[in-house]
This record gives C-alpha cells, structure tokens and sequence, in this order.
C-alpha cells in the first residue's frame, strides 16, 4: 500500500455486515419452513403432491437466479426481493399458509401470491450471494459473518421482533380499517431489512464509483441449471417415494398399514435422497472451487436438518434464554469467521462446529425435554454455537482470498484468460478480477471470479434447502419419539456426524493438495546445483 494512500473507513463494511444479517434472518424465517412441507408427503399420501413441496424447489431456484448475471449489483436485487416478498404478503392474508398448505384449499389467486412471495425471498437471498462475492476481497469476511448470524440465529431475531412487537390477531390485509395502522413485528423485520438493504446497495454503488466500474462478467448459467436439475431430480424422488409408500400401506391390512418395515423404509429412502442431493451438489462445487467449495456444500447439507428448521424451543422463550441463544451465537459466528481468517490451516473449524451441533441434537428428543427442564435453554445454546461456529468458518474459508487461483486446467475453475495469464507468469497471480473496487483480485479462495464464487455459495444454500427437504419425514419423526415403531432419533445425528467426517477429509486433502511447491526457477536452480 502507498504511503500517501488513506486508511479505509470500516463504516461500508458495517452497512454490509448489518443488511446482510437482516436478509438472513428474513430469508432463513421466512423460507426455511418451507422444507417442512415435504413431511406432509408421508402423512397425506393421498391426492397430488402438497404445493409447499415444490414451493420449497422455487425456492431454491430464484436464490441461484441472481448468479446468472454476475455482473448485476446484488443488493439491489436483494431489495427488488425483498420488495416482491413484502408486496405479495401485504396482498393477500397469511398468503404463504393458505396457498402452500395441503389442508387449505387455496384459490388460484392465492397459489400465485405464494408462489411470488416465496421467488421473492430467493431472490433477496440470492442478492445478498452476489453481493457478498462482489465485495471487497479483504473485507469480504464482515458481509459474510453477517449473512452468517442472520441464517443462524433467526429464530432468537424473530422472537425479539415479536416481544418489542407483538402480533396482530388479523393480517393488514384483512383487519378493520380502524386497525389496520397497528405496528406488526413480522413486517417491521421486512421494512428494516429492506431500509438496510437499500443503504448497502447506495454505499456499494458510491464505492464502486469512487474506484472504477466493474470489469465485464459473462453470462453464468451452469449453477443455475445444476441447481434447476438437482431439484427437480428431489422432486421426482419424493413423488416415487409417497408412491411407493402408498402402494405398500395399501398392500397391508389396516391395522399392520404402519409397521416397522414401511416405516423403515420411509426412514431410509429420505436419507438416501438426503445423501444423493448432496453428493451431486458437491461434484458440482468441487469441480468450480475444489476442497473449499465443497467444504461449503457438504456444511450445508450436514447442517440442513437443524438450520433449515431452526431451535425448537417447548413454550414461550424466557429472557434469559434469548439472551444466551443470541450472545453465545454472534459470539460463534464472530469466532468461528477469526478462526477461518487467520488459522485455516490449524483446524477444520466447520467440522468442528457440525460436531457440536450434532452433540446438541439428543437435547431436543421429547424424553430428554421431559426429563430435564434445562434441556429448552442448553440445546438453543449449543446449537447456535456450533451452527455459528459452522457457517462463521464455512463461509469465510470459501470467500477469503490467497491471491493464488487453483492449480488445474485453464477454464475449469478459471476464465481461459486467467489461466493463460497464471501460467505466464513466473510468481503466483491472482485471479483476473470482476469486480475489484479496491484494486484488488475478486477471487475466492479457490481463486475463481466473481460469478464462479457466486455460484459456489448459492450451491451451499440449495444443498441445506434440498437436503432438509428430503430429510423433513425424519425430522418430524424424531419430534413424536417413541409413536412410531421405527424411531429415528439418532439418524439425524449420524447424518450430521457423517458430514463432519467428510469435512475433515475435505481438509486433510485440502492441506495435502495446497502444499508450496517449486516453481520452475526453482526446480532449474535444483538441477543446475546437482
């Protein structure tokens, strides 16, 4: 750096980190649930498939939408997300239940509402990815631990929304009109998220103006359709799955429609749509990114049936454990990022926190619930712990930049011209940049450019979407223990343990491949002395 230049102001970073963290904590509320719906695939297996079902792959869809064209700014299309989201649920009344719902015979009027809200959460979501890979590489971290804490801790945020402002017993839509001025939390968590995203998108647009435009981004469809493929692939499972399920409760008399064997295989079929989602998301990523951007994706799907349903909490949250839930959680997140930036190479952080995430698992099993009272506030804790821990470490080990693009042939993970100029050279180059406000390289630490890094974390977000999709039929088994013959408590824990095992392989191969190794010059000095 020149002497002459001036430090930095961190305020831009802050705006960032903070309309980050309202996305995540928006999307994550408001999106999440949706994976629930493929639960009800076994208990109505009746009829067509639910509409929440593929309200979730839409899901999932327009988050991977904004990676298309790297070259967009992404916070504002994060708020055009945001603003489409907040339109539609002002629209129609509790639009997302009563067209998503199997129980609800929703009118057309009101499928399509639904529909537009939940594209509008991915887009604001997928906005926020782009955003975060078009940042500054050095102070990319800060938006990244923000968008971080805001998936991870949205059910403490949503709680504290809805203390500071309780409910309304009518949606605005339909309240009287003496009442429809009422202050609700869940649309005031909207309107700030949409304020701060708004905010971020003026100060990126005033830093980018203030050292150049952005470099031309070509058009970037692969994760899109790897994405539009993996989904459509779940659903096909899903519809075969109830199918099968239905013909075997069929075959048997109804008493014996529900015994061990057909739920055994109600067990193992999600988990094997579970395991097959996330190994086809994970080729894919390796094949943009290498080790880190699998870490990513294997993070997401390990983590998937704890995130993606949030922290079960047995009644009204009490102060004291909405305090801990939070502190213990940004704490985790903040660590967890720390770690990532300055010791990589040390640990395998991610894993470590999928570790303690799945060790917190068995405190919300119904008996332990019952048995120990503690259990509603220690496992919240751990959870957010090891969940902030995860995606702290996750998200910056896939976006901190080494200045170094990845070894292999030219346009695998890198434009042909990135891999032309690297291999030209006898030093190390950085990754020819998208955007590169700074002056500095818009690479990953993969090395790749602003639109494969972009895809690369859309592909975390979709394996946590998809895989707690498939697993939902387990995860509400394991809540009603004990009345099912098969119960699967400890197959989400072994799940969840599975992906730390891979995590660590990941680094162990990580730290093998990364190893220095002479240059040229170097190897020509060597046989020269010889």
């Amino acid at each position: 750096m020149n002497e002459g230049t001036a430090p930095r102001a961190a305020w831009p970073d802050l705006v960032g980190l903070v309309a980050a963290a309202a996305v995540g904590l928006v999307v994550a509320a408001r999106g999440f649930p949706l994976a629930l719906f493929a639960a009800f695939t076994d208990l109505l297996v009746r009829g067509p498939m639910g509409r929440g079902v593929y309200a979730a792959a839409l899901l999932v869809v327009a988050i991977a939408v904004p990676a298309l064209l790297p070259r967009l700014p992404g916070w504002p299309v994060g708020a055009a997300g945001l603003a489409v989201f907040l339109v539609a649920d002002l629209t129609a009344a509790d639009a997302m239940m009563k067209g998503l719902m199997p129980i609800e015979v929703g009118t057309t009027r009101e499928i399509a509402i639904a529909l537009a809200a939940v594209a509008g959460l991915g887009l604001a979501l997928g906005g926020a990815l782009l955003a975060l890979a078009q940042a500054p590489p050095a102070t990319r971290w800060w938006v990244g631990a923000g968008l971080s804490a805001g998936l991870v801790l949205h059910p403490v945020g949503s709680e504290l929304f809805r203390a500071v402002f309780p409910r309304r017993t009518e949606h605005p839509s339909s309240a009287p009109a003496g009442q429809r001025g009422t202050v609700d939390g869940l649309d005031v968590q909207v309107w700030l998220a949409l304020g701060l995203v708004l905010v971020a998108a003026v100060v990126a647009y005033a830093r980018r103006s203030g050292h150049g435009g952005a470099a031309p981004a070509r058009f970037r469809p692969g994760t899109t359709v790897a994405v539009i493929a993996v989904a459509a692939l779940l659903l096909l499972g899903l519809a075969l799955r109830r199918s099968a399920i239905r013909e075997l409760r069929l075959s048997s008399d109804e008493m014996a429609g529900r015994d061990a064997t057909i739920e055994s295989f109600a067990q193992v079929s999600a988990v094997v749509l579970a395991v097959v989602v996330a190994l086809l998301l994970t080729a894919y990523a390796y094949r943009l990114g290498r080790a880190p951007a699998a870490r990513w994706v294997v993070l997401g799907a390990a983590a998937a049936p704890v995130a993606a349903f949030g922290l079960p909490y047995g009644g009204p949250s009490s102060g004291t454990r909405t305090s801990l839930v939070l502190l213990f959680g940004i704490l985790a997140v903040a660590g967890g990022a720390l770690a990532a930036r300055h010791a990589a190479r040390m640990l395998p952080w991610d894993a470590i926190g999928v570790v303690v995430t799945a060790a917190a698992t068995p405190w919300f099993w119904p008996d332990v619930r019952a048995e120990l009272p503690s259990a509603d506030t220690v496992g919240p804790v751990l959870i957010a712990v090891g969940l902030g821990l995860a995606f702290g470490a996750g998200i910056v080990l896939v976006t901190e930049p080494t200045g170094t693009p990845p070894t292999g042939p030219a346009g695998t993970v890198n434009d042909p011209a990135e891999g032309d100029s690297a291999a030209a050279g006898d030093a190390p180059a950085a990754a020819a940049p998208a955007v590169a406000p700074e002056g500095e390289p818009a690479g990953g630490r993969t090395g790749q450019g602003v639109g494969d890094l972009a895809g690369v974390l859309v592909l975390g977000l979709a394996a946590l979407m998809l895989c707690a999709s498939a697993l939902a039929p387990v995860v509400l088994r394991s809540q009603v223990g004990g009345l099912m013959a098969e119960d699967p408590s400890l197959t989400l824990p072994l799940f969840t343990t599975v992906g730390a095992v891979l995590l660590v392989l990941l680094f162990g191969f990580a730290r093998a491949v990364d190893r220095p190794r002479p240059g040229p010059r170097a190897e020509a000095t060597t046989s020269q002395m010889v």
